[in-house]
């Protein structure tokens, strides 16, 4: 288990910010916990995570400190990113996102050979100032300070404290960041039939995340089937992401 975070591998070299709390590095499985509703019914899993960076609308607390941002909301296990939706009265049934930041990949589909620019947040307590916004609290000096400095350094992520889950830690994602991410899997997960039915659609396996590209074209049905959108790949995403893993292909073979 790394010493930075609990997601992160701790094979994986680590370059810090001589002053900051800021990491630039990789190997990382991030997750996301959503309800479900018939919103998910007929969308590809592409279109799905697509919907994880979501618009600000500056009402929510995040959206309140970073105004000009779209935003995306992870965590550092499964458990955490459940805790989080809990938190919030969700039900039993929910779809779940496990991604991972795709330059970790031997076969990257982004072409975006780009570490992750990680601030900690844990270590100045970002975790206070996000209940301060839940409770229209005013921020001192010093917080709004931090808030610009965050601003500034334009990261990838910043990382805080779970309070719904004590050991968690919580990943808010910035759209450059969130173009680095890629998917695992999604996992549909209705807890509150009898049967307890799960249907989970993978698109990458393996310890090396080796890609199954066509599997972002898979949609889920209400009645927890997978079937696949045909359209896919005649799609501009299908056609990068396929040009991309055959270009990481040709550089695997050159090195051999």
């Amino acid at each position: 288990m790394s010493k930075l975070f609990r997601n992160h591998s701790y094979l994986s070299q680590i370059l810090k910010h001589r002053e900051l709390p800021i990491y630039k590095t990789h190997e990382f499985n991030f997750f996301r916990c959503v309800n479900v509703g018939d919103w998910v019914y007929g969308k590809t899993i592409s279109k799905l995570h697509e919907g994880n960076l979501r618009m600000n609308d500056n009402k929510g607390r995040y959206s309140k400190l970073f105004s000009n941002e779209k935003i995306s909301y992870w965590a550092d296990s499964k458990s955490t990113a459940l805790a989080e939706i809990k938190k919030h009265n969700s039900d039993k049934n929910y779809l779940t996102f496990w991604a991972y930041d795709d330059a970790s990949s031997t076969f990257p589909i982004l072409n975006k050979d780009e570490d992750l620019v990680i601030i900690d947040g844990i270590d100045f307590d970002f975790h206070k100032i996000l209940l301060k916004i839940e409770q229209d609290e005013e921020l001192t000096i010093e917080e709004n300070e931090l808030v610009k400095l965050i601003k500034k350094e334009k990261p990838d992520c910043l990382a805080y404290k779970s309070v719904a889950n004590n050991k968690g830690t919580n990943f808010l994602f910035f759209e450059k960041g969130f173009k680095k991410l890629s998917l695992r899997e999604t996992s549909l997960y209705f807890g509150e039939r009898k049967n307890k039915n799960t249907k989970t659609i993978s698109c990458a396996i393996s310890g090396d995340y080796s890609p199954i590209i066509e599997n972002y074209g898979k949609y889920f049905e209400p009645i927890v089937r997978e079937k696949m959108d045909s359209k896919y790949k005649y799609t501009d995403e299908y056609n990068t992401y396929l040009m991309n893993y055959k270009k990481s292909l040709i550089r695997l073979r050159e090195n051999c």
